[in-house]
């Protein structure tokens, strides 16, 4: 009996947890929650135990809730903003568009500000990106409808880069298949505008991420290929003839000019007649 006990103990060290802990979160919590109580205390001690557990998976949902029962000026003060930066994980909770709508009118420091678009920035990458992942395993389309986001971005002087808001703008253009508009908001991102200018890094090449931005660019220029018509086709050809000739070498370029490579054989196949 006491080899069993020593066994359990030791068991219990090696994965971190003492044999008397118990979970901070109580099933009547996760009942209330599930019932729609949103008093700001009920919430607030749901956190703190889902924190103490370590159940950050839920931690997204219940933050943004919490976040969004508080005063504006409280919303993001403090441990509030410290919630917001470590636990946000969704680029459509509410609390993402609210600072987008309420960017003017809310009070933060250089580096707090640096953060928060730092965060917007990478929560909207990382969840296209997922979303898109999750879309080849299972053969759909997009689903993921981000029109509040794409609204809220439109009206508001928040610095999020001009390529995150233009994937925004092709990605809800890709959502209602219209390929004029995806096609207009690539040409935003790398030609046309002075954002997309003043975000060229040192070497002279936008700053995008090849995995991330790769794969959700990559995705949506596969619709615009599959679904053009010469004219489309046409279009997108000289946008990215452009974009090679005025950046330098880059394996993101590079991966641009394979883009139009495929494109020049489209637009010879659909000229030809054979589509």
């Amino acid at each position: 009996m006491k080899k069993i006990v020593w066994f359990v103990f030791l068991c219990c060290i090696m994965v971190g947890q003492p044999v008397w802990a118990q979970n901070k979160v109580t099933e009547q919590q996760k009942v209330e929650y599930d019932k729609g109580n949103r008093d700001q205390k009920f919430l607030k001690e749901y956190i703190e135990a889902l924190k103490a557990d370590g159940q950050t998976e839920i931690l997204n949902g219940v933050v943004d809730e919490y976040l969004m029962v508080l005063p504006l000026n409280e919303r993001y003060s403090g441990g509030n903003l410290s919630d917001f930066v470590e636990y946000i994980t969704h680029m459509n909770t509410k609390t993402i568009v609210d600072i987008i709508e309420n960017w003017d009118k809310l009070s933060f420091t250089e580096e707090q500000a640096d953060k928060i678009v730092e965060k917007i920035d990478h929560v909207c990458k990382m969840d296209l990106f997922q979303v898109i992942m999750k879309e080849r395993e299972d053969g759909k389309g997009p689903i993921m409808d981000c029109s509040s986001l794409q609204t809220a971005l439109r009206k508001s002087g928040i610095p999020v880069s001009n390529v995150r808001r233009q994937t925004i703008e092709m990605w809800q253009y890709w959502q209602v298949k219209d390929i004029t508009g995806m096609i207009g908001a690539f040409e935003n991102m790398f030609v046309e505008s002075e954002a997309a200018q003043k975000e060229k890094a040192d070497n002279g090449v936008l700053d995008l991420e090849t995995i991330f931005d790769g794969v959700i660019l990559g995705s949506m220029v596969n619709y615009i290929l599959e679904e053009s018509n010469l004219e489309q086709c046409t279009k997108i050809l000289d946008i990215m003839n452009l974009v090679v000739e005025k950046n330098d070498n880059s394996t993101f370029v590079d991966m641009i000019a394979k883009w139009k490579d495929n494109f020049e054989g489209k637009k010879m196949m659909i000229e030809m007649g054979e589509e």
